[in-house]
């Protein structure tokens, strides 16, 4: 088995960081409060993804359990970021998160924030509490080769994050991905789902979203290999940044659970101990401020080394199958979306109508809130609902439908199902479906 001194030393700072972002990510994910809301639907609502049938099958699911989950994770990510007994708390987490978010994803979505689980499972390996910690028994500049592994671990699960989705763009549609209409098409879906024209109309710059496209697929392609050269890592975690902050402003795709955990691209120390003399008291036992005069923390056991290697080995491999599957649909590993394919003009959507006992029929609104807002998951789970991610369950449509408020069912003996098609240009929104195909009906109780 290889040993720490196999690789080079890395500052323990950049672990801790990583301590401390993770498990308070894992608390504003959307698996923390959708874990517990799929787990009172209709199980017949369910979709299980790949990995997850064991799941469904073997372990109990309901409302109760999940909010006792819920109560955990939040203890135990409390815990862990302030590191007290940080390695017991984030295997406690992991556990308990795994059930909570495994529970999210059966509503027809799988949330890619799968990393985080990933990373929480390294740290609860990995020696992540030697410093910026209640229990820290190392000076905050302190390096070693033993804090290399995990960091190099999630850099290169980050780096199979980016390459994989890359790597599908180009198979599946070469440069036309970025420089046809594809980018145009993608960003009014975006638009349209969420029901929002910026003000500044970047699709009236086609020039700009077909360079746009060719840094997207550079950076993708190029973090992974560049993860190798120390003096890029801080550019990397610059050009990632903008990558997402750009990604968010104009396609309205947020994934901050991501880039805040870029704390393993840079070495954090000069900064925080230039931050003020009160990161000191961080540090239980006295010594100098330089780790090169200090002893140096031990050598991880055999017994732990084990455990990290193999843990690290697992998720690596699993990612990288993942990835090149491109299979994004599975729990809890997976390929990160890729938006491989070029996409029309035109999206599909979930159509509802009530059928009153005369045979008059009316649409139904669904699944938007007060204003008319629709959730990404909501969009989601429609069109898993309408066959879009493969085929059409009446059982689960029926579900849907009973689980829908009952005001706004009075007086109707059936609701029609449909899969529209609907424009994506704004100033085609709101009119009815391009295209409309009837894929079940459902008769309710009367």
């Amino acid at each position: 088995m290889p040993t720490d001194r196999a690789l080079r030393a890395e500052p323990a700072l950049s672990l801790a960081l990583l301590r401390v972002v993770v498990p308070l990510l894992m608390l504003l994910s959307p698996g923390f409060t959708a874990g517990v809301a799929v787990a009172g639907w209709e199980p017949a609502r369910w979709s299980v993804p790949e990995g997850l049938s064991w799941f469904v099958a073997l372990v109990p699911i309901n409302e109760s359990w999940a909010r006792g989950a819920q109560a955990i994770v939040l203890f135990a990510a409390v815990l862990a970021s302030l590191g007290v007994y940080a390695r017991a708390a984030l295997a406690l987490l992991s556990v308990t998160a795994f059930y909570l978010f495994a529970i999210a994803q059966l509503a027809g979505f799988v949330w890619h924030d799968m990393h985080l689980l990933w990373f929480a499972l390294v740290l609860a390996a990995s020696p992540c509490a030697d410093v910026l910690a209640w229990d820290a028994t190392r000076p905050l500049d302190t390096t070693h080769s033993r804090y290399a592994l995990p960091l190099w671990t999630v850099r290169v699960l980050l780096g199979v994050i980016y390459f994989f989705p890359g790597l599908h763009k180009l198979r599946e549609s070469g440069l036309d991905w970025a420089l046809g209409d594809n980018l145009l098409n993608q960003l009014h879906w975006k638009w349209a789902q969420h029901g929002v024209v910026p003000s500044l109309r970047i699709d009236r710059a086609p020039w700009l979203l077909k360079t746009g496209g060719v840094f997207v697929l550079l950076f993708e392609l190029g973090f992974l290999p560049l993860l190798f050269w120390r003096r890029a890592r801080p550019w990397l975690a610059l050009t990632g940044l903008s990558f997402h902050l750009l990604s968010e402003w104009v396609f309205r795709i947020p994934f901050a659970s991501l880039w805040l955990c870029y704390a393993v691209l840079i070495d954090p120390r000069a900064a925080l101990l230039r931050a003020g003399a009160w990161l000191t008291r961080w540090r239980r036992t006295p010594g100098p401020a330089r780790a090169d005069v200090v002893e140096a923390p031990p050598e991880e056991s055999a017994r732990r080394r084990g455990v990290l290697w193999a843990t690290a080995t697992l998720l690596v491999l699993g990612a990288t199958i993942q990835g090149a599957r491109g299979q994004m649909r599975s729990y809890p590993l997976a390929c990160y979306p890729t938006f491989q394919w070029r996409v029309g003009a035109l999206m599909p959507d979930l159509g509802l109508e009530v059928v009153l006992a005369d045979g008059t029929a009316r649409p139904l609104r669904h699944a938007r809130s007060r204003s008319g807002y629709r959730s990404q998951r909501q969009w989601a789970e429609l069109w898993s609902l309408a066959g879009v991610y493969g085929s059409v369950s009446v059982e689960r449509l029926t579900a849907y439908v009973r689980a829908l408020p009952r005001s706004t069912l009075d007086g109707a003996v059936s609701v029609r199902a449909y899969r529209d098609r609907i424009s994506v240009r704004p100033e085609h929104w709101g009119a009815p479906p391009v295209q409309r195909k009837l894929i079940a009906t459902v008769a309710l109780e009367r």
